[in-house]
């Protein structure tokens, strides 16, 4: 499957905002009719999705593709290969492996650090700290990233510092364009934290993380799309970019996209999501962004004043969105 077009929104100026109204009632129309025939598409490729994802109409998960707890790092060493990892690491640089890839001490030592941060003792979750702050110090790009998030999260009892952790996960994305880094930029644009809200830069974001398949971040660009957060709601992408990230072995989208695609009237599915999302119905209003451009938005809390700390209604629920973007991926 190729790259989503990703249409850019024309800009409406003041004095043409009647013609803009006539406009959006047309593209409303057009929007639904492209929706129909992508709904048809999708759903003539069911039974294709249900064996690649082996969908279980009475399960919410997934059981053949690995599927882990967190999304990143994706590669964390289990307990037992723990010990054995801290002796490797101690003669790293006189391994072949090291005289071929120069990358191979720093990759070692960011699985160490990895596992450390996960143990229940503060004592190994502060050596994995420690760890990780070197290698993000000498710019390693993972390395980077991750402690960006251990430092928004405040791990191994440092208090969290989500303005620090914004610097690093942009500093990554800019020298280094890491799809991970790109993603929890997006995600700190798009909930307020550590830097201004700004959905449409979150949506940029999400899009250029989505190009390098990175299934949390399609995840999220199609849910942007789908509410109109950042960008004009566009249901035909929405699905596009979901399924993709299905394709990508995300579970919530897997769940999400089945959901829709067998929809019956009358029929709750649980935990898949609710009702509209299940529907994708279109229930939106007009508003002009930022730059005076209408865009057609759904009619939740955010239309007025945002998803950050002034609305704490609409932050929970940006909140819980991005923990469905992490935990099913």
């Amino acid at each position: 499957r190729g790259i989503p077009v990703y249409y850019p929104l024309l800009h409406i100026g003041k004095s043409s905002s009647l013609h803009a109204l006539c406009e959006e009632a047309k593209s409303a129309e057009t929007e639904s009719q492209r929706y129909e025939r992508a709904l048809a598409s999708h759903r003539s490729q069911i039974s294709s999705y249900r064996k690649r994802w082996e969908y279980s109409s009475d399960s919410a998960a997934t059981t053949s593709t690995k599927t882990p707890s967190r999304s990143w790092p994706d590669d964390v060493p289990s307990n037992e290969d723990l010990s054995w990892l801290l002796e490797d690491i101690k003669y790293c640089v006189r391994s072949p492996n090291f005289r071929s890839d120069k990358d191979y001490c720093p990759r070692l030592s960011f699985r160490v650090a990895s596992a450390l941060l996960v143990q229940f003792d503060e004592e190994s979750q502060k050596q994995g700290f420690e760890m990780l702050r070197s290698l993000a110090e000498k710019g390693y790009s993972d390395a980077m990233v991750y402690y960006g998030m251990c430092l928004n999260n405040g791990v191994a009892n440092n208090s969290p510092d989500s303005d620090a952790a914004v610097s690093w996960f942009k500093r990554c994305a800019d020298i280094y364009e890491h799809p991970q880094g790109q993603y929890e930029l997006g995600v700190a644009f798009y909930t307020g934290e550590g830097v201004l809200e700004d959905e449409e830069e979150a949506v940029r974001l999400f899009k250029l993380a989505s190009e390098q398949n990175h299934p949390a971040a399609c995840y999220m660009l199609g849910d942007c799309l789908l509410d109109g957060i950042g960008v004009e709601i566009d249901r035909v992408l929405a699905l596009e970019w979901l399924v993709r990230a299905a394709e990508l072995g995300h579970r919530g989208a897997r769940s999400r996209v089945m959901a829709v695609l067998e929809k019956k009237e009358g029929e709750d599915y649980d935990g898949f999501t609710d009702a509209s999302r299940q529907t994708f119905t279109e229930h939106t209003v007009l508003s002009a962004n930022k730059e005076g451009r209408i865009m057609r938005r759904r009619s939740t809390l955010q239309m007025e004043i945002g998803g950050g700390s002034r609305n704490p209604t609409e932050l929970t629920r940006r909140q819980t969105i991005v923990s469905k973007s992490r935990k099913e991926s």
